[in-house]
């Protein structure tokens, strides 16, 4: 059994699929990272002072 080095094509596939999950994972987190900050900014805010007369 001989190993071959992967040919140009293949090499040049791995890397597009490389970018591709690492632009997918960058976009999930960003976005999950903007949803989870917009409905921390919907929330009500503690009042100030509210247990004191």
């Amino acid at each position: 059994m001989t190993h071959r080095a992967p040919g140009p094509r293949r090499l040049g596939r791995a890397g597009v699929a490389v970018v591709a999950i690492l632009a997918a994972v960058v976009l999930v987190l960003f976005v999950g990272r903007n949803l989870w900050h917009a409905t921390e900014v919907h929330d009500t805010p503690p009042e100030i002072g509210a247990g004191q007369p």
